[in-house]
């Protein structure tokens, strides 16, 4: 027999449909957005294609069924996994539910365009589409696969699978090695040219640069106090700050990817780009190789500043109220709308200020919409001078040490877990090889376990620099110190702006809780567990069991008490001081007769 028998001549073969598979590993190969710029791998498999379709005329190419897998692995198995998004495992279906006709042809430059898996799964895929009646041709060496071929071009196939295969493994063999040993040397000389914006290769050195350098200090400090990303990028941009990258302007997303860049305190995390299916459509995807590098990059901002930073940042995206996360506005109207929140119902408590002929109070946003019994409305001025009075003499040192003590095991406890459950991932990869499969399950349930870890672990640095941060009363005296400051000497509104969201993300730091009671008092939690009782400018103050009028830091600001506030304050002031004479003259304590 001869060699080539299994080649039927063409022009003696009945009229068939071909499909066209195509597979590229990566994206980059293809540049589909524009024909003049096909890659090699695209623009041949194409060619080759189209060379055969001239030569069988009998064939008529299916325009309609697109199989292209752009970015799927045929090592991993990927493209032709049922549970996947590959086009192929969508064409294997197909033929398995007789929607493709036996006799159709699949065309494929090569056999390891279709798999490059261990052989005996790479030969299951081909003998189960030609035992299904396809024919595959494999265009690069003109072979021609189908239920009817000598057993001696099946021999063919497995090694060209083999072979295929085996290049696949030691490829991805020395991309490990190559990155171990990248790793190995990275503390001697860099990896590569490319840098933060802020930082420049002289020499073979990263070097900061300066005015990039105090930029970059300047944003983080901006975010610790307060400033969301879209107004800090407007402040940048008012101050006519040249954005790095080319833009024209800056943005909230380009502040976020410096202020959350870990090359800041001089780790650099190498990673490599991978493809996946969304929503048909595939997307590249970096992902992280290995772990951080630490002090790759020179430093610069230290550890203080970049954590609290960060404190800040999680708790915007996890704000204690709906809207912690929004933008502020030109002004800080109410320093308490992440923390107020009504005892009663639990919502928000809202500002409200209906002009000069009124003054603005705090209302529970769940009565406004009649879900509330809480009617009471707070004075908002009083209520927040009475406040800073008494913010600039709290301390948390003591309380603060504990707690952080306590944080940090557990911090430790959650790393531990985190690394576990990585070696536990790395055991199954190894264990399943490129059988992916056979991983997903297992794999996923790790992954969710992880997010959910990392996400505690980054809740409790967050809490720890807080507490660093919060523990002594040097930066809030100051903080309101130089509010009253500002007012007094009528400062422009920006400046005004920023000590006012400066003391918000104090208030913030520093409260748990913030509720509002419907007889009108205010009881603040602080992060010690602490409690601190409020109502119309008095704080009660416990050892001495009464309450303290605060003249306060805010009258030097020009505010005033109306008549009306002043009426209710002394109504119910005369009444409680009545309670507490007669409870006095009973010989009890007044503490349990305290407005609740």
């Amino acid at each position: 027999m001869d060699d080539d028998d299994h080649r039927v001549p063409m022009t003696k073969e009945p009229p068939a449909i071909a499909y066209s598979y195509l597979r590229l590993s990566s994206k980059r190969q293809s540049n589909q957005a524009d024909s003049k710029k096909y890659r090699d791998g695209y623009r041949r498999q194409i060619e080759l294609r189209d060379a055969y379709l001239a030569e069988n005329p009998h064939l008529t190419l299916d325009t309609q069924f697109v199989l292209h897998d752009i970015g799927l692995s045929g090592w991993t198995g990927a493209n032709s996994d049922p549970d996947g998004d590959g086009k192929l495992a969508l064409f294997l279906a197909e033929v398995r539910a007789g929607r493709i006709a036996a006799g159709s042809y699949l065309l494929v430059e090569s056999l390891d365009r279709m798999s490059r898996q261990q052989v005996n799964l790479a030969l299951a895929l081909l003998l189960g589409l030609v035992n299904a009646g396809i024919i595959v041709v494999s265009l690069v060496d003109d072979q021609t696969y189908r239920a009817s071929a000598a057993p001696t071009q099946f021999m063919i196939s497995i090694m060209n699978l083999s072979r295929a295969h085996e290049e696949s493994q030691m490829k991805a063999s020395r991309l490990r090695a190559t990155w171990e040993q990248k790793r190995r040397v990275a503390t001697e000389r860099k990896l590569s040219a490319r840098c933060p914006s802020w930082l420049e290769l002289v020499d073979g050195e990263f070097r900061p640069r300066d005015e990039r350098v105090e930029i970059v200090r300047e944003v983080l400090r901006l975010l610790s106090e307060g400033w969301g990303r879209d107004r800090i990028a407007r402040e940048l941009n008012e101050r006519g700050v040249t954005p790095w990258g080319g833009a024209a302007i800056w943005h909230g997303g380009t502040v976020q990817k410096v202020t959350d860049a870990r090359s800041l305190i001089g780790e650099f995390q190498p990673h490599k780009l991978v493809y996946e299916a969304r929503k048909g459509i595939m997307v590249s995807k970096r992902v992280p190789v290995g772990d951080p590098i630490p002090d790759y990059f020179p430093r610069v901002v230290d550890d203080d500043l970049w954590d609290l930073a960060q404190a800040v940042a999680v708790k915007r995206r996890r704000g204690k109220a709906p809207n912690a996360g929004g933008r502020l506005g030109t002004v800080v109207s109410n320093l308490f709308g992440t923390v107020a929140h009504c005892e009663v119902c639990g919502q928000r408590m809202a500002y409200r200020d209906r002009g000069p002929r009124s003054f603005p109070v705090l209302r529970c946003s769940g009565e406004r919409a009649g879900a509330c019994s809480n009617g009471f409305r707070y004075f908002y001025h009083d209520n927040e001078n009475a406040i800073l009075s008494w913010l600039v003499t709290l301390d948390l040192s003591a309380g603060a040490a504990g707690e952080a003590s306590r944080l940090d095991e557990e911090l430790r406890t959650e790393v531990a877990r985190t690394e576990t459950l990585q070696a536990q991932g790395e055991a199954i990869v190894r264990e399943v090889g490129a059988q992916t499969r056979f991983a997903r399950a297992p794999l996923a349930e790790i992954e969710e376990r992880m997010a959910r870890s990392e996400q505690r672990i980054a809740e409790l640095r967050a809490r720890l620099a807080t507490l660093k941060a919060t523990g002594g009363n040097d930066e809030r005296r100051m903080a309101v110190a130089h509010l009253v400051e500002l007012f007094r000497e009528k400062a422009p509104q920006a400046k005004v702006f920023a000590a006012r969201s400066r003391i918000r993300q104090i208030i913030r730091d520093t409260f748990e809780t913030m509720l509002c009671h419907p007889d009108g008092t205010i009881v603040i939690t602080t992060i010690d567990g602490r409690e601190h009782r409020f109502r119309d400018g008095y704080w009660w103050y416990e050892p001495d069991d009464m309450w303290v009028p605060w003249a306060g830091a805010m009258l030097g600001a020009g505010y005033q008490a109306n008549k009306a506030e002043l009426a209710r304050r002394g109504i119910w002031l005369a009444a409680h001081r009545r309670a507490r004479d007669a409870g006095l003259a009973a010989g009890t304590g007044l503490a349990s007769n305290l407005v609740k």
